[in-house]
C-alpha cells in the first residue's frame, strides 16, 4: 500500500493540476494585443442600432446574448457541463479529453477528434510563440531585426525553449505554473488599478487618449462606431469572434493533464468551472476599465495600448511573457500527452512509436519532438489566421464533446450516471447547436473543411483501425432504434420478398466457403448461423455455450467480416436443437425463411459403420476420366480468396467442441421438419469445399453461375381421374437465388449467370428455348440459356438405359454399378437379354418390371405410404377440400396418394395469375376455400389451381390384349376410348420423385380482379388432354394401356416371333426411369456443360414424409442425391414452399 500511496502523492490536485492550467491556458496573450481593437471596433456592449437589413438583424440576434464574450463563455460553461459529467462518469485516464470522447463515442469519433484536437493544441503553441515574439517586438522596436525571415529565427528559438522546458517533466512544469500565474495575475489586476490612479494624459505619437475613469469616455466605447471607417458590419464581427474565441477555449487544459491528476472525476469538474468564474470575472473587470478610461481611437491604432497606459509597464510585458510561455509549454505537453494516448490505442497504424514513454513518470519524448515539428511549421501563419483556425478545432470538439453526452442521456443509457449533477440533456443539446452554428460563423469554408477530415479520418479508423471493445454510444442509439423499428415490422410483402437464411453448422473451418457464400447470397437481408450443443448435462452444457458464444461471436466479428448474427442452442438431441433453432430464430417481423444445411457426409458414414448397407458411389474408373480429372479437381487456393485467408491462420472456433456425426434418419428427420413441417425453403449444400469465390485480382478459373431450374410435380389419382400439380415456385426460387448471387457486384464483375434447361427430343429444343427466355424477361433477369436434349446421342448412361446400346465396356460396368441393386434393372437386363419370347410374355414382364418399381418395399419409396400412416390415405379425390389455393410440394406430400415427380420444363399453364396484391398475401398463405372437384371441372382457367398449373387430366384408357382371328398371336387394343394424342406423359407411379422432359409452356402475366399479377404459365390448348369420359368408374389406370401408349403394338409381329432384331432397345422414356435412373443420365449432363461452373444451383428431390422413421429408406434417399451431385462443382440444391416472385408494381 506504500507503493500507490507514494504515487498519489506525485500526483497533482485540483488547484495545480487543473485549475491553475485552465487559468493560464484562458488566459491568452490576445488579451494583451487585441482586445482593445475589439473593443474599438464593436463597443463593449456589441449591439448596432440599425435594424433594417437582415444582416443587422442576424447581428442583433447573436448580440442580444451580451457580446462577443458572453457568447464564448456560455459555449464554455456549456460544454464544461458535458466534460464533468463524463469526467464524473467513471475513471479517466492519461489522453484527457481525447479518453473521454473515445470511449463515449466510440474509436472512430475519438481518434479522428482526438487528431483534430492535437492539431488545435499544436496550433495553440504556436499562436503564444508569435504573440511571445510580437510582445517582444512592440517593446524593443528599435533593437529587434525587422524582417520576416528574421522574426521567424526568433520564433524557433523561443520554440526550442519551451519544447527543452516541457521535457524536464509535469513536475517542474506544475512548480513553474504557480510562479507563472502568480505574475500574469499581478498583470491583469495592474490594469483596473492603473484606470483607478493613474492621472489623463494624451500622447500623440502613440495615438494615446487616457481620460482615467469617465462616464463620457464609457459612453463613446459603449456602442459601436458605424459610421467609421473600421466598422464592417456582421463581417467584422466573424472575424473578430474568430479571433476572440481562443482567448476564452482552454478549458480543456485541465482534462490534457488527466493522466498526472489525483481524482480527475473531482478535480476536472471543480477546477475548470473555478477557473472560467475567475477568468470571466478579470476579463470583465479588464473590458469594463479599458472602455471607461481609454479613448476610442486609441483603442483601434494602438496594439500595446494595455501597457502604454498602465502605472508600471513592465508588469505588463512580464504578464505577457508569462502568459505566452506558459500557454507554449502547456500546448506541448498537452498535444504530447494527447499523441501518446493516441498512438496506445493502436488506432492509426505506424504510431507505436509515439506511444512509448521514459522515466517512471512516462514522459512522451517522441511525441514531444513531433509537437515541435508540427509547430514549427505553423510558425509560418501569422496571429490572426493561427486563431482562426484554433477556433473552427475547438469548436468542433467542443461540438462533439456535447453531442456524444446529448446522445447518452437521451438514449438512457443505464450506466451512465455522472456525478455532476448540473448536466441535463437540454444542456447539452444547447452546447453542441451553439458550437456548431459557432464553427460555420466564424468561417464556413473552414468549418466544412474541418468537418471533411473529421468524416476522413472517420472513415478511415472505421475501415483500417482494429475492433475496440469501448462501449461507444453508437451502438446504444442502434439499439434504441432496433428496437423501436423491429416492433414495426411486418412480415414482408412478396414484392420485397429476399433470402433470410438461416445456415446450420457444425465445424466452422470445414464449412467456411459455404458461410461465405450465404453471406454473398443473403441480398442485405437477415442472416443467421445457427448452432446446436448436443448435451444432457445444462451445467456442463452453460459453460460450453459461453465460451462457444465468444468464439463465433470473434469468428463472425473479426475474422470472416460477415454480417451474421449468431444462434445457439441446447438439446439432449441435435433433432430437438434444430426445432428449438428454427422456432426462436430471428425477432419480431425478421425471422429467416430459408434454412441451409450441409449435406450428410456418406463417405464418413462408410468408414463408421461398414456393416450399413450404403450404395457406393460412382467410383472414379467408372466415370469418364477426362470429366472426373477436370471437375474432381480441388481448386488452387489463392491469396485472393477470401476463404482461403480466413483458413490460413487459426480461428477461434478451433477450441469449441464439435458435435458427433449423426445417422442418416436423424439428418431425414432434420430435413423433413425443415420442409415438409415447418414448410420453410430448403437449400442443401454440396461439395462447397472446393467453391471458387471471386478473387480481387480476376485470377478465377471458373466462369459461369449455373442453374439448372428443374420442377417440381405431385400427382394426385383416383378413380380413374388424376390431378397434376406442379410447384413452379422451386423452379422460380432458383432462378431468383441464381439472381440475387449475380447481383453481388464481386460475383457479376467474374462470372456470367446461366439457365441451363434439357427435353428429350430434338425437335423441341427451340420452342423451349423461346419459352424459358419469356420467362426470364417477364421475370427481369438477364441470363444465357442453354436447352439440351437428351436423345442426342452424347449421354453414354441414357443411351445404356433407354436403349440398352451402352457405348463402351467402361459405361456399361459404371451402370450396372450404380443400379446394382436396383430390382427393376435387374430384370429390365434379363428381358433384353432374351432372344425368343411370346408378345404376351413380353408384355406380362414389361408390366411387371414397370409396376414393381412404383412400390416395391424392398426399395427406398418416399412417395409410398408407411404402413401406420394408412388411416390417412384418400381414396378418392372426387372432392378435394382440403387442398389450398397454392398447394406446396410439403401440403402435397402429406396426401396418401399423391406421387411426387420433378419436372425440367413441363411449367404448366397461368403462371402470373396469383393474385399476388391481396391483403395480406406475402407468398406463402394459401387459400383454405379453394378445393377441386374433379366431376365438375372443366379445362379453362378458372379450374386450375392458381399458379401451379394444376390440371385435370384421364388416364390412358383401359387397354386389352386379345386373341384375334387368323393372327399367330396376342394383338393389342382398347376396350373403349381412342388412344391419346401426341407423346405421352408420365405414364405410372415412381418410386421416388422423378424428373421429366415436359416442354415449358408459354409464360403470360394475368391479373386477378384487377389486384395483382403473379407467377404462372398460358395454357397450350392443343396438347391439352382430351376431355375424360363421361363415366368414370370405367376410367382406371392399367399397365398394358402404358405399353399401348409407347406404340409397343407396332413393335410386335403378326406372329409370335419375340423381338426384332433391335429388341434390345425397349421402348423407354426418360419419364418412365425411376428416380437413380435419372438422377444418373442428369449427372452426366451437368458434368459435360458446367465443367467452367463455379456454383450449380438445381432442385432439391424432397424426402417424403416418414422416410426419417427407417435408416435404410434415408440412406437411399441421401445415395440417390449423392448420384445427382457426384463429381459436380459446388451445387446448391433448393426446395421452395412459398413463392418469391411476383410482376406487380
Amino acid at each position: 500500500m506504500d507503493q500507490p500511496s507514494g504515487g498519489k502523492r506525485h500526483k497533482l490536485g485540483t488547484v495545480s493540476g487543473v485549475y491553475i492550467p485552465v487559468c493560464l491556458n484562458i488566459f491568452s496573450i490576445l488579451l494583451f494585443l487585441r482586445f482593445g481593437m475589439i473593443l474599438g471596433q464593436i463597443g463593449m456592449l456589441g449591439m448596432l442600432g440599425n435594424h433594417e437589413t437582415l444582416e443587422s438583424w442576424l447581428v442583433l440576434l447573436t448580440r442580444v446574448l451580451a457580446g462577443l464574450l458572453v457568447v464564448s463563455y456560455l459555449v464554455d460553461i456549456i460544454t464544461t457541463f458535458s466534460l464533468s459529467a463524463v469526467a464524473s462518469n467513471g475513471e479517466v485516464k492519461g489522453g484527457g479529453a481525447y479518453y473521454l470522447i473515445s470511449r463515449s463515442l466510440g474509436p472512430e469519433f475519438g481518434g479522428s477528434i482526438g487528431l483534430l484536437f492535437y492539431l488545435a493544441q499544436v496550433l495553440n503553441t504556436s499562436l503564444n510563440i508569435v504573440g511571445l515574439i510580437a510582445v517582444l517586438k512592440l517593446n524593443f522596436e528599435q533593437t529587434m531585426p525587422q524582417g520576416y525571415w528574421q522574426i521567424y529565427f526568433l520564433q524557433t528559438i523561443a520554440l526550442v525553449a519551451c519544447t527543452a522546458l516541457s521535457l524536464a517533466g509535469s513536475g517542474m512544469f506544475a512548480r513553474a505554473s504557480n510562479a507563472l500565474l502568480v505574475i500574469l495575475g499581478a498583470a491583469i489586476l495592474s490594469i483596473p488599478i492603473s484606470a483607478l490612479f493613474r492621472k489623463p494624459f494624451e500622447d500623440p505619437n502613440l495615438d494615446i487618449k487616457f481620460t482615467g475613469l469617465s462616464m463620457a469616455t464609457l459612453e463613446s466605447n459603449l456602442w459601436p462606431h458605424k459610421q467609421g471607417k473600421h466598422y464592417g458590419g456582421l463581417a467584422v464581427f466573424r472575424d473578430l469572434f474568430g479571433i476572440l474565441f481562443p482567448a476564452t477555449s482552454g478549458i480543456f487544459a485541465g482534462a490534457s493533464m488527466s493522466g498526472d491528476l489525483r481524482n480527475p472525476s473531482k478535480a476536472i469538474p471543480r477546477g475548470t468551472l473555478y477557473a472560467i468564474l475567475t477568468t470571466s470575472i478579470a476579463y470583465v473587470l479588464v473590458i469594463v476599465f479599458m472602455a471607461a478610461s481609454t479613448g476610442h481611437g486609441s483603442l483601434l491604432r494602438n496594439a500595446n495600448i494595455i501597457q502604454d497606459t498602465n502605472l508600471y509597464a513592465p508588469t505588463i510585458l512580464a504578464g505577457e511573457l508569462a502568459v505566452t510561455f506558459f500557454s507554449a509549454l502547456m500546448g506541448i505537453v498537452g498535444a504530447a500527452k494527447l499523441m501518446q494516448a493516441l498512438a496506445r490505442d493502436k488506432l492509426f497504424p505506424g504510431l507505436s512509436l509515439l506511444g512509448r514513454g521514459l522515466n517512471k513518470n512516462d514522459e512522451p519524448v517522441a511525441a514531444v519532438l513531433l509537437t515541435y515539428v508540427l509547430a514549427q511549421v505553423a510558425l509560418l501563419a501569422d496571429l490572426d489566421q493561427l486563431a482562426s483556425l484554433i477556433s473552427i478545432f475547438y469548436l468542433l470538439t467542443f461540438f462533439t464533446m456535447n453531442l456524444a453526452c446529448f446522445l447518452l442521456k437521451v438514449a438512457s443509457t443505464p450506466n451512465f450516471r455522472p456525478g455532476f449533477k448540473f448536466f441535463s440533456w437540454q444542456s447539452a443539446l444547447i452546447g453542441a447547436i451553439l458550437s456548431g452554428a459557432a464553427m460555420f460563423f466564424v468561417d464556413e469554408t473552414s468549418a466544412a473543411t474541418a468537418v471533411c477530415l473529421l468524416v476522413f479520418l472517420f472513415l478511415l479508423l472505421h475501415y483500417l483501425s482494429p475492433p475496440k471493445h469501448w462501449g461507444d454510444v453508437s451502438q446504444n442509439l442502434i439499439y434504441h432504434q432496433v428496437r423501436k423499428y423491429l416492433l414495426r415490422l411486418r412480415p414482408e410483402h412478396i414484392k420485397f420478398w429476399r433470402p433470410q437464411i438461416i445456415l446450420l453448422v457444425n465445424d466452422p473451418r470445414s464449412q467456411t466457403r459455404l458461410i461465405q457464400f450465404c453471406n454473398s447470397m443473403k441480398k442485405g437481408a437477415l442472416y443467421i448461423l445457427g448452432h446446436v450443443i448436443v448435451t444432457d448435462d445444462f451445467d456442463e452444457g452453460a459453460q460450453e455455450a459461453k465460451s462457444q458464444q465468444q468464439a463465433w461471436t470473434r469468428y463472425i466479428s473479426e475474422y470472416s467480416r460477415i454480417k451474421a448474427f449468431l444462434q445457439l442452442t441446447m438439446s439432449p438431441a441435435i433433432t430437438w436443437g434444430v426445432r428449438n433453432l428454427i422456432l426462436s430464430a430471428g425477432l419480431g417481423g425478421m425471422r429467416p425463411n430459408i434454412a441451409v444445411i450441409g449435406f450428410y457426409n456418406l463417405d464418413e458414414l462408410r468408414r463408421a459403420n461398414p456393416l450399413l448397407q450404403v450404395p457406393e458411389p460412382l467410383s472414379s474408373h467408372q466415370l469418364d476420366r477426362k470429366l472426373s480429372v477436370k471437375e474432381g479437381k480441388i481448386p488452387r487456393r489463392r491469396r485472393g480468396d477470401t476463404s482461403s485467408r480466413i483458413l490460413e491462420g487459426d480461428l477461434p472456433t478451433d477450441t469449441i467442441r464439435r458435435e458427433g456425426s449423426m445417422s442418416a434418419s436423424t439428418y431425414l428427420t432434420i430435413l423433413e421438419d425443415l420442409a415438409l413441417r415447418f414448410k420453410m425453403n430448403v437449400a442443401v449444400g454440396k461439395g462447397f469445399q472446393t467453391l471458387e469465390t471471386p478473387r480481387s485480382d480476376g485470377s478465377n478459373t471458373k466462369k459461369c453461375i449455373d442453374l439448372w431450374p428443374i420442377q417440381m410435380s405431385a400427382e394426385l389419382q383416383a378413380e380413374g381421374k388424376s390431378v397434376l400439380t406442379t410447384n413452379f415456385d422451386t423452379y422460380t426460387l432458383i432462378l431468383q437465388l441464381g439472381y440475387i448471387l449475380h447481383s453481388v457486384p464481386a460475383w457479376s464483375r467474374v462470372y456470367r449467370l446461366r439457365v441451363l434447361v434439357f427435353v428429350e427430343y430434338e425437335e423441341e429444343v427451340r420452342a423451349e428455348q423461346g419459352r424459358v427466355k419469356a420467362l426470364l424477361d417477364k421475370l427481369r433477369i438477364e441470363a444465357d440459356v442453354v436447352v439440351f436434349w437428351l436423345a442426342s446421342g452424347s449421354l453414354a448412361t441414357y443411351e445404356a438405359i433407354i436403349s440398352g446400346h451402352a457405348p463402351d465396356p467402361a459405361t456399361e460396368n459404371m451402370v450396372n454399378h450404380c443400379l446394382r441393386d436396383e430390382e427393376w434393372w435387374e430384370e429390365l437386363q434379363t428381358l433384353r437379354d432374351r432372344k425368343s419370347m411370346s408378345a404376351s410374355q413380353e408384355l406380362d414382364s414389361l408390366a411387371n418390371i414397370v409396376e414393381s418399381t412404383a412400390g416395391r418395399p424392398g426399395i427406398f419409396n418416399p412417395h409410398n405410404e408407411p404402413e401406420d400412416y394408412g388411416e390417412y390415405r384418400r381414396h378418392s379425390i372426387a372432392h378435394i377440400t382440403e387442398l389450398p389455393k397454392r398447394p406446396t410440394v410439403s401440403t402435397l406430400a402429406r396426401l396418401g396418394v399423391v406421387n411426387l415427380g420433378i419436372h425440367t420444363a413441363n411449367l404448366l399453364p397461368n403462371v402470373f395469375n396469383n393474385n399476388s396484391d391481396s391483403e395480406g398475401d406475402s407468398g406463402s398463405e394459401t387459400d383454405s376455400e379453394s378445393y377441386i372437384d374433379v366431376g365438375d371441372a372443366d379445362f379453362n382457367d378458372d379450374a386450375s389451381v392458381a399458379s401451379e398449373g394444376e390440371y385435370l387430366e384421364p388416364v390412358i384408357p383401359h387397354a386389352e390384349i386379345t386373341e384375334s382371328e387368323g393372327s399367330s398371336g396376342p394383338v393389342l387394343g382398347f376396350a373403349e376410348a381412342e388412344p391419346p394424342r401426341g407423346r405421352p406423359g408420365p405414364s405410372r407411379t415412381t418410386s421416388q420423385a422423378r424428373f421429366s422432359n415436359r416442354r415449358l409452356p408459354e409464360a403470360r402475366a394475368t391479373t386477378e380482379d384487377d389486384a395483382g399479377r403473379a407467377v404462372s404459365f398460358a395454357p397450350e390448348l392443343e396438347s391439352m388432354p382430351p376431355s375424360p369420359p363421361e363415366d368414370t368408374a370405367d376410367v382406371s389406370i392399367n399397365i398394358p394401356d402404358l405399353l399401348a401408349s409407347y406404340k409397343l403394338k407396332s413393335r410386335l409381329g403378326d406372329n409370335d416371333s419375340g423381338w426384332s432384331d433391335d429388341s434390345r432397345g425397349l421402348p423407354l422414356s426418360f419419364n418412365d426411369l425411376p428416380s437413380r435412373a435419372q438422377y444418373l443420365i442428369l449427372n452426366e449432363l451437368m458434368r459435360q456443360n458446367s465443367n467452367d461452373t463455379a456454383v450449380l444451383l438445381t432442385t432439391l428431390p424432397i424426402p417424403a414424409e416418414g422416410t426419417c422413421r427407417s435408416e435404410e429408406a434415408s440412406v437411399a434417399y441421401l445415395s440417390d442425391i449423392e448420384v445427382l451431385c457426384h463429381d459436380l462443382p459446388p451445387v446448391l440444391l433448393v426446395l421452395s414452399n412459398n413463392m418469391t416472385v411476383t410482376v406487380s408494381l
